[in-house]
C-alpha cells in the first residue's frame, strides 16, 4: 500500500505542473479537463482503480501537458509502480547554514538564556526549600526549553496554552487523586492518558493537560503525593521566563528566522528559474543530458522551490502573530513571498511551454522580467539579497 501511494504521489507531480501552467494562462478550460484529476483523487481516497479517464482538448501546451500527465498517471494508478519523488537531500552546507546562520544563532541564544535563567531560579527555589519534599527541580528548565521551540506556534500563544493546559491538567489530576484507589486507579489513569494523547494533539493546551495528568499520575505512583502544586508553579515560572527572554532584543538584525526562510526560498526559486532557462538554451549551446534527465532535475528543483516557499510562509505567519514589537521587524515579507510564488508559477508555465514548443514564448519572458523587476524593491526593504539570473542574456 505504501509503495502504491508513493507511485501515485510521484505521478501527481506532472499533473500539478500542468495545472500551474493552466492557472497561469488565466484562460477558461472545459469541465472535461478537470474530470480526470477528480477521478484520480477519488481513486486515492477509495483505494480503487481509476477506470477510463476522459482526455482533455489538446489545443494548448498546458492542456497537452495535462493530457500526457493523465495518461501516465492512469497507467501508474492501475499498475501501482512509478518513479521516484524527485527529492534532493539536504547537504552538509545546508545543515551548517541552518545551525549557524542568523536564525540558528538567534534561536540558540534564546534557548541558552531560557535554560540558564530557569536553572538558576529552580536551584534558588530548591535551596530555599520552597519545593518542600518535591525533588524534581529540573522540570522548570525542561519546560522553559521546550516552550522556546518555534514549531509550536507563536510565542505568546504557546506560552498561554501551556500555562492553561498545565493548570487544567493539575486540577483534573487533583480531583481524580481524591476518588481513585491507589495504586490501581492511578495506573488506570496513566493508561487512559496515554490513549488520549493522539486525540489531544489537535490543540496544544489539550495536549498539555493530558500530558500533565499522565506525568503527575506516574509521579504519584512513584510515591510523591504533593507534585500538583509544584508543577503549576514551575510551569507558570517557565512561561514568564520564556515570555521575557523571547522578547529581549538580540544582537544583530531582528526577524532573522523569517529572512533566513525567505533567503532559502529565493535561492530555490532562482535555481529553478536558471535551470529552465538553461534548458531553453541547451539546443543552441549544445547542452548535454537526455530530456528525461533534465525533466527529473527540473521537478526536483520545482519541489524544492515550493517547499521552501511553504516554510517561508509559515515563518511569516508565526512572526505576524507575535507581539507587534516583533512583527514590525518582518514587515513586507509577505509581499516578497507572494512575488516569489509568482516567479515559481511563471517558471513552471515556461517549462511546460518549453516542453511543448522547444522554446519560451515572448509572453512568458515578459512576465518573468516583470516579476523579477517587482522583486527588487520589496526584497531590498526586507534586507534580502536576490540572486542574479541569465534572463537578460
Amino acid at each position: 500500500t505504501e509503495r502504491r501511494l508513493h507511485a501515485q504521489y510521484a505521478a501527481a507531480l506532472p499533473l500539478a505542473e500542468a495545472a500551474t501552467a493552466l492557472a497561469w494562462a488565466e484562460e477558461a478550460v472545459s469541465e472535461r479537463a478537470s474530470e480526470g484529476p477528480r477521478r484520480l483523487a477519488a481513486a486515492v481516497r477509495d483505494n480503487t482503480h481509476t477506470g477510463p479517464l476522459p482526455a482533455p482538448s489538446r489545443s494548448a501546451p498546458a492542456l497537452r501537458a495535462l493530457d500526457d500527465a493523465l495518461l501516465e498517471a492512469a497507467e501508474v494508478f492501475d499498475q501501482g509502480g512509478g518513479g521516484d519523488l524527485h527529492t534532493r537531500p539536504r547537504t552538509a552546507r545546508d545543515r551548517l547554514r541552518a545551525a549557524f546562520g542568523t536564525a540558528g544563532r538567534e534561536y540558540g541564544l534564546r534557548v541558552a538564556l531560557c535554560f540558564g535563567a530557569s536553572s538558576a531560579v529552580a536551584q534558588a527555589l530548591h535551596q530555599t526549600q520552597w519545593y518542600g519534599e518535591h525533588e524534581h527541580w529540573y522540570w522548570l528548565p525542561a519546560t522553559a526549553v521546550f516552550l522556546v521551540k518555534p514549531d509550536l506556534g507563536p510565542l505568546a500563544s504557546r506560552v498561554l496554552n501551556r500555562a492553561a493546559g498545565t493548570v487544567l491538567g493539575a486540577l483534573l489530576f487533583a480531583g481524580f487523586a481524591v476518588v481513585l484507589p491507589r495504586p490501581e486507579g492511578l495506573i488506570a489513569l496513566v493508561a487512559l492518558s496515554g490513549a488520549l494523547i493522539p486525540v489531544a494533539t489537535r490543540h496544544f493546551a489539550a495536549q498539555t493537560a493530558v500530558v500533565t495528568v499522565l506525568v503527575l499520575a506516574l509521579v504519584m505512583v512513584g510515591g510523591e503525593a504533593q507534585a500538583s502544586a509544584g508543577r503549576i508553579g514551575e510551569t507558570l515560572l517557565a512561561c514568564a521566563i520564556v515570555l521575557i527572554v523571547g522578547h529581549l532584543p538580540m544582537p544583530g538584525q531582528r526577524g532573522g528566522g523569517v529572512r533566513a526562510r525567505l533567503a532559502a526560498a529565493s535561492r530555490a526559486a532562482y535555481a529553478y528559474l536558471t535551470h529552465v532557462l538553461d534548458e531553453a538554451d541547451a539546443p543552441r549551446i549544445g547542452g548535454s543530458g537526455t530530456p528525461s534527465d533534465h525533466r527529473a532535475t527540473r521537478w526536483t528543483l520545482r519541489r524544492e522551490a515550493y517547499r521552501t516557499l511553504a516554510e517561508a510562509r509559515t515563518a511569516i505567519s508565526l512572526s505576524a502573530h507575535e507581539l507587534p514589537a516583533l512583527a514590525r521587524h518582518t514587515e513586507g515579507a509577505d509581499e516578497v513571498a507572494d512575488l516569489l510564488e509568482r516567479l515559481v508559477d511563471t517558471t513552471t508555465a515556461c517549462a511546460v511551454h518549453l516542453d511543448d514548443t522547444g522554446r519560451i514564448g515572448p509572453r512568458h519572458t515578459e512576465r518573468l522580467a516583470a516579476v523579477l523587476d517587482e522583486l527588487d524593491g520589496p526584497g531590498e526593504r526586507v534586507g534580502l539579497r536576490l540572486p542574479r539570473t541569465p534572463l537578460a542574456g
